[in-house]
């Protein structure tokens, strides 16, 4: 008896298999639509909690000096407007527009800008790459939801020093 030789797929198979693939597309790209949203709002989380850190450090710092001391991003207490307050908080995180964290970060934060947008009068308010339309935040989360969306800002309370997201 001679063995047959299999030189290829029926059509049946080949059939069977790009529908496999079909439904393995139709169930994996729902899991992936957010990814872009979800990592900027990872991202966002992540910056806003160094900034309320550095902030806490800043402030410790000033706890334990009576006297003049660099501080944040080689800030000096002695230098005029880069000072900090009767409370121990920096006036201000940041003497740009583009780069709203440059007093107390030592890298460059471009996708946060300073906003008016919806921010109470007085107040210094941020928005980051999930709460920015302008940078392309899209995503709308439920008003109760710790996390930012287009529509939130962050308000920076020198006084505090507490650096919270509002929900709007």
């Amino acid at each position: 008896m001679k063995p047959s030789a299999h030189l290829g797929f029926t059509l049946v198979e080949l059939i069977f298999v790009i529908v496999i693939i079909g439904v393995l597309t139709a169930v994996a790209v729902p899991k992936f639509k957010n990814l872009t949203d979800n990592a900027k709002i990872s991202s966002e989380l992540a910056t806003a909690s160094s900034v309320q850190s550095a902030l806490d450090a800043i402030h410790g710092e000033w706890i334990t000096n009576t006297c003049t001391f660099d501080w944040g991003n080689g800030q000096d207490t002695a230098t005029l407007g880069q000072d900090l307050n009767a409370s121990g908080y920096p006036n201000v995180l940041g003497n740009s527009s583009t780069d709203v964290f440059n007093l107390i970060f030592k890298t460059n934060t471009t996708d946060w800008n300073k906003t008016t947008t919806n921010c109470p009068a007085g107040v210094t308010c941020y928005t980051g790459p999930a709460s920015n339309p302008t940078k392309g935040a899209k995503l709308k989360t439920p008003d109760n939801a710790a996390k930012p969306d287009m529509n939130d800002y962050w308000e920076y309370n020198a006084t505090n020093g507490t650096f919270n997201l509002i929900n709007k």
